[in-house]
Parts: C-alpha cells; sequence; structure tokens
C-alpha cells in the first residue's frame, strides 16, 4: 500500500499532556504561570496561542530535579521509513505533507536547508524571494540564499493547514524504476535525485462554497546528504524547483510565494 498508515501514535502520551493544560495555553517561558512552554515543534493546531508568539529558544541543560514546565506536545506522530537511504528521506517528505505533519516534515532537512526558486516564480513572488537581476538558479552562491530553512519552516506550517485543506495527494513523485540518481565521486556523502512531480490540493469546503481542487506540477532536483557512510542518516540539504514550461501548472515555488507568511 503505497501511503503509509496514519494511526495515531503514542495517543496516549499525546491525550496526557493536552489534558494537563491550563485553559490560558501556552507561555513564553519557564516562569510563566501556564502549562505548557510553546516551542518550534509545537503543534500551531492544537495550540493557536503559541502561533503568534516570540517562542522559547532551546533549553540550556538544566539539573534533572529542577523544576520545569513541559513543551507542548508537537502533535500525532506518522510512522515513517528509517533514513537510512536516501530514498526513504524523499518518500518520508510525500508522506509527511500527506499527514499534515509539518514537525516531522522539517526533520527530514539539514538545519542549513535551502530551496532554490524557479525562474518564473521567483520573478512572480519578487517582495517573497528577493532575486538578484539576471537570477540564474544553476549558479554557485547567491541565488541558494532566497529560501532558508527558517522560511521553510514557516510555510510548512501555512501550508499544512488541516482548516485550510481536507487533503493533499501526491499523483506524481520520487519512483526508484524511472528517476534520475545522480552519485557524486568528489563527494560520496551527496546523492541527487531528479524527478518530476503533480500534487493536488483539496481545500476545505464553506457554507458558500464547495470544495476547490487546484494542482501544482513541475520538476525537481533535490540533494540528499549523509554524515557517514557507516552509519548513513540521510537528509535533504538542497531542493530545486523545475518549472514543467509544458504546463499552465503552479510550482512548488509558487505555492511558497503564496504562503510564504
Amino acid at each position: 500500500m503505497r501511503r503509509l498508515s496514519r494511526q495515531r501514535h503514542r495517543s496516549a502520551i499525546v491525550v496526557a499532556s493536552l489534558i494537563a493544560v491550563y485553559v490560558g495555553g501556552c507561555g513564553l517561558d519557564d516562569d510563566a504561570e501556564v502549562g505548557c512552554r510553546c516551542t518550534e515543534r509545537t503543534d500551531f493546531l492544537a495550540f493557536p496561542q503559541c502561533a503568534d508568539i516570540l517562542l522559547d529558544p532551546e533549553r540550556a541543560d538544566e539539573s534533572p530535579f529542577s523544576a520545569r514546565i513541559p513543551d507542548c506536545p508537537s502533535g500525532t506522530l506518522l510512522f515513517l521509513r528509517e533514513p537510512t537511504e536516501p530514498e526513504a528521506v524523499l518518500l518520508n517528505v510525500r508522506d509527511t505533507i500527506e499527514g499534515f505533519s509539518p514537525v516531522q516534515y522539517l526533520d527530514q532537512l539539514t538545519e542549513d536547508f535551502l530551496f532554490v526558486p524557479d525562474v518564473d516564480g521567483a520573478q512572480l513572488y519578487r517582495e517573497v524571494f528577493n532575486p538578484p537581476e539576471n537570477y540564474n538558479p544553476d549558479a554557485i552562491g547567491d541565488p541558494d540564499t532566497l529560501w532558508t530553512a527558517q522560511q521553510e519552516a514557516q510555510f510548512v506550517r501555512n501550508i499544512l493547514d488541516r482548516t485550510r485543506y481536507q487533503d493533499i495527494e501526491f499523483l506524481r513523485w520520487f519512483d526508484s524504476t524511472k528517476d534520475e540518481r545522480i552519485l557524486h565521486e568528489d563527494e560520496p556523502l551527496r546523492e541527487t535525485y531528479i524527478f518530476p512531480y503533480q500534487v493536488e490540493f483539496t481545500e476545505q469546503p464553506s457554507a458558500e462554497r464547495v470544495a476547490e481542487i487546484f494542482e501544482i506540477r513541475g520538476r525537481v532536483e533535490i540533494d540528499v546528504i549523509t554524515p557517514s557512510q557507516d552509519n548513513p542518516l540521510w537528509v535533504i540539504s538542497r531542493w530545486q524547483d523545475l518549472r514543467d514550461e509544458a504546463s499552465a501548472r503552479r510550482s512548488w515555488t509558487e505555492l511558497r510565494g503564496e504562503f510564504s507568511q
């Protein structure tokens, strides 16, 4: 079965954590009189109070005996593949988006992850990407800094919103029997994958209108890296969007431009 089962993982822990939260919601720090602490990993749909505040930095080392407010839960977790192979990470990306799991999606990326927009999309959303003159996504250097991991985190939280979409389905994504895999002799810890994508989004209906469906389409070039060949754990370091010139459909670049804030 292509799609992973979306059974609830550690549901007892999540439910217990939710019960423990006070009506006041999440707090800014461990001194606040609240039931849990907002972090970057908090499920913002379950804890909307956390979405519009300054989030806490990572905790410093603390004594295990010191009093501390627990972090707000990160939500239901999906069962994903162990990232011991690059292909597993690519499929995990699909499953975390289809499963509306922004925290687990971000776990598939490096901390210095870079998204490289296509030329047309970057020009269409100049205020978002701020491309340089004569932008060339294949150039080495500045173009790669147009969209960083921080912007990707904001985007994925915005797009994976069940109040906005009832379903996201990948009609075409990585297929090991069809798609291109590039090995780098000078960089044995990096592999590149090039393949087409086609993703369908079904919006939530409202009292005024029925649910609308739209599609994005194009190709991607994704670099997957690992720190070691002995015990490899692969993550995505760079994602370049390649527009499908034969299609009038929107692209991943345009979607990031629309949902950047």
